[in-house]
């Protein structure tokens, strides 16, 4: 039955897919049945080369259909990075989906799966659960990341106002300085004048009266020009005054002087105006103002919600030495006594499943939503875990003796050993990225912390 919409005719020419998304226009040798693509010799040459692809089941012509088939449930998203390719692949050991060139590029080493593989093996509902509760998270985080940013603004308008007031007030205070220091100069100049003025017109007047005494001398001589007797009296009684007028002439004229001021500036006040310096600077620091949202962890108590036991009913006690969250209900618990791993379900309030370790697990974390990894005391290795359907050892990676704390982030793995103690800095593979070996830093390193490849 044919299609509608499609040509059945066998004299139809094919054309390969991926070469095509390059602008070539190469006539389809073959389909590939995994990649649901048209491709031509070199690209199944590609194919049978590249350990993504070597196992694709490929049809020839003469077998291969003649028209694409349709798929319902086939991924149509593109690439972020290679914009003409459709994202087909998953790698597991990064958790991450690609197109063909990215596995080609960044993936060649490791076991890549198709998504349609691996979609129908996982439970892609709590993949969902988890990926919408991130969501929301990252919203609630964005609210409380504007309340702050809200509050910074209101707080930086309010710091500004008492920035610009003690401004203006420092101002003032200073006019109402200057004003003051004005004053109190000027009342000295007025003072050094007065006293001036006032010695000077005594003076003067000094100088009128010895000017009114020897016109009455000269008066007396006059008089007596006749009488000889007279005359000699009189000239000598004219002199003997003469004499006191004279002295106290020359002490008008020593006394006849005035001050000489002028206005010096204090050297600290005229520096200011000639060097142009600041009257005051500002103490700047940068300082998070937590919005209303968001308390500061110290302000946080804790609260007692609900207890549970850990234990199976074959075990006596339990000691959770750590634990890590690996879904939205579910916890994974070292437990050190039992050497054992639980994966406990708060949601239900029971453990759904337990895996025995050969000896104590120390630290657990999360890889992904499917794999989790743990560290044995005693033993130099670390196992990865299969979390999806219960627990299971998907591998083990060999490290030094003396492993305790684990955490990953990124694709990277920090893990902490005693004796000798030390911190290195691991990829998935256990190549050692950087390596703290300080014995007067470290102690015992029990646990251990990475957050954006930072210990």
């Amino acid at each position: 039955m044919d299609v509608p919409g499609r040509k059945r005719s066998s004299d139809a020419i094919l054309f390969c897919q991926p070469c095509k998304g390059d602008d070539d226009t190469i006539q389809a040798e073959g389909y590939c049945e995994d990649c649901n693509e048209f491709i031509c010799s070199s690209c199944i040459k590609a194919h049978r080369k590249l350990a993504v692809t070597k196992f694709y089941v490929i049809k020839f012509k003469g077998e291969m259909p003649s028209f694409l088939p349709a798929r319902n449930d086939a991924c149509t998203e593109l690439c972020d990075y290679h914009k003409n390719e459709i994202v087909k692949f998953y790698c597991n050991e990064h958790n991450s989906v690609g197109c063909r060139d990215c596995m080609v590029l960044k993936h060649t080493s490791c076991k890549i799966q198709l998504v349609p593989d691996v979609s129908r093996k996982c439970n892609v509902s709590d993949e969902l659960v988890y990926t919408k509760y991130r969501i929301d998270h990252l919203k609630k985080s964005l609210a409380s990341c504007k309340e702050e940013i809200k509050c910074s603004l209101q707080t930086a308008d309010e710091i500004k106002a008492i920035a610009i007031k003690d401004i203006k007030q420092f101002r003032k205070d200073m006019d109402t300085y200057l004003d003051n220091v004005e004053e109190t100069l000027m009342q000295e100049v007025e003072m050094v004048n007065d006293c001036d003025v006032r010695t000077q017109k005594k003076l003067h007047d000094q100088c009128d009266e010895i000017n009114d005494e020897i016109v009455i001398l000269q008066s007396k001589l006059e008089q007596c020009k006749d009488n000889i007797n007279n005359l000699f009296v009189t000239s000598k009684l004219v002199q003997e005054k003469l004499q006191k007028c004279h002295e106290i002439n020359k002490d008008i004229s020593s006394k006849s002087q005035t001050h000489t001021f002028k206005f010096t500036p204090s050297e600290e006040m005229n520096a200011l105006k000639i060097d142009n310096k600041i009257i005051g600077h500002l103490d700047k620091q940068l300082k998070k103002y937590p919005g209303k949202c968001r308390e500061s962890i110290i302000g946080i108590k804790a609260h007692l919600s609900q207890k549970f036991d850990i234990k199976t009913k074959q075990e006596m006690d339990c000691y959770i030495r750590s634990m890590t969250i690996i879904s939205e209900t579910e916890i994974l618990c070292a437990d050190q006594i039992n050497r054992s791993l639980k994966v406990f379900n708060y949601a239900q309030g029971k453990i759904t499943s337990t895996l025995e370790t050969a000896s104590p697990p120390a630290d657990v974390t999360t890889i992904n939503s499917n794999c989790a990894a743990t560290t044995l005391l005693n033993e130099d290795k670390i196992l990865f875990l299969d979390t999806q359907n219960g627990l299971s050892v998907s591998r083990k990676l060999k490290v030094r003796e003396g492993c305790l704390g684990i955490d990953h982030h990124n694709g990277t793995l920090a893990v902490s050993f005693y004796d000798p103690p030390a911190i290195q800095v691991l990829d998935m593979k256990g190549h050692i990225l950087h390596q703290v070996i300080d014995t007067t830093v470290l102690k015992y390193p029990r646990y251990v912390s990475l957050s954006n490849n930072k210990v």
